[in-house]
């Protein structure tokens, strides 16, 4: 198990990136504004401050941290799994 866990963090890394940033299937789904996901939100807030990068920037931030702390979270593991060496 101790050599899958690079394997693992990084499947619940793609997992992750790949539910957090869905886009189309909110959007098929999804009418009720009040319901949408954060890229739907992101693209909705786009349109409406188009003028105001500063805010758009922000925005994009705050949405871009859950990201980086899960990669943060799981770096460990990353590395752990690039420097394993089967040297006894």
């Amino acid at each position: 198990m101790p050599m899958a866990k690079p394997a693992l963090a990084a499947q619940a890394n793609f997992v992750f990136m790949g539910s957090w940033n869905d886009f189309m299937k909110p959007l098929i789904i999804l009418s009720d504004p009040e319901l949408f996901t954060l890229p739907l939100r992101l693209h909705s807030f786009k349109g409406q401050y188009i003028s105001y990068w500063n805010y758009i920037m922000a925005a994009s931030m705050v949405f871009t941290l859950p990201v980086l702390l899960i990669y943060a979270f799981f770096n460990k593991y990353f590395m752990n799994g690039i420097s394993f060496t089967n040297d006894k």
